[in-house]
């Protein structure tokens, strides 16, 4: 099995060791390192080159949205989860703005996050029903206030987006569905066109705020 690094962004020890002990724990994790700064943080993502950071927005040194652009013009792939006690909408649209591609707060359980990094690698987006249903909402704050007829989704790929919004993998859906995952992913990227977003993050927000989901 394929095994994956994951790199720490994270100030408070107790939380970190929290993390670390999740993907350790977790087949197919591997752990690449623990910075409880900014500046340390960013030099090991260069220098270690994980597969995933997970990333505290709070660092004593600066903000952890720093280095979600930094691995978002990285030349290796590599996704970022936000771990944050921040849930306001402002630092939640800077982040995905940033590059994103998860948000999860720390008051949920933090022993599932190896679940969630996993999730994240086969193209789900982890993100707190707080995060979704009620901030990110605001990420549609410029789009078309479109009725859910209006935005044309098929039933298709309404079943498919609420599957993704409950974090089911692509590989989980087409099992569920007895499709292709490639026959999702073109789902997936129609659904995208439609709700005029770029991520799963971003689609399940709008199909929240217009009442798909």
């Amino acid at each position: 099995m394929t095994s994956h690094s994951v790199l720490i962004l994270e100030d408070r020890p107790e939380i970190a060791k929290r993390l670390e002990r999740a993907i350790l724990k977790t087949e197919g994790l591997d752990l690449a390192g623990s910075a409880g700064a900014l500046d340390r943080g960013m030099q090991m993502i260069f220098d270690l080159r994980p597969r995933v950071i997970l990333v505290d927005l709070g660092l004593p040194d600066g903000s952890g949205i720093e280095a979600i652009a930094a691995v978002a013009n990285a030349d290796w792939e590599i996704d970022s989860l936000v771990i944050s006690v921040f849930g306001d909408e402002a630092r939640v649209v800077q982040a995905i703005q940033a590059g994103a591609r998860g948000y999860l707060l720390k008051g949920g359980d933090l022993d599932q996050v190896g679940a969630d990094i996993l999730s994240l690698i086969n193209g789900g987006s982890p993100i707190s029903p707080a995060i979704a249903r009620h901030v990110l909402n605001r990420l549609g704050d410029h789009a078309d206030a479109d009725t859910p007829d209006e935005v044309g989704l098929t039933t298709r790929e309404s079943d498919i987006l609420r599957a993704v919004s409950r974090g089911y993998k692509r590989r989980e859906i087409a099992g569920q569905l007895d499709i292709s995952e490639g026959t999702v992913g073109n789902h997936i990227t129609n659904i995208y066109r439609k709700l005029k977003v770029r991520s799963n993050i971003e689609a399940v927000a709008q199909a929240a705020r217009k009442g798909i989901i």
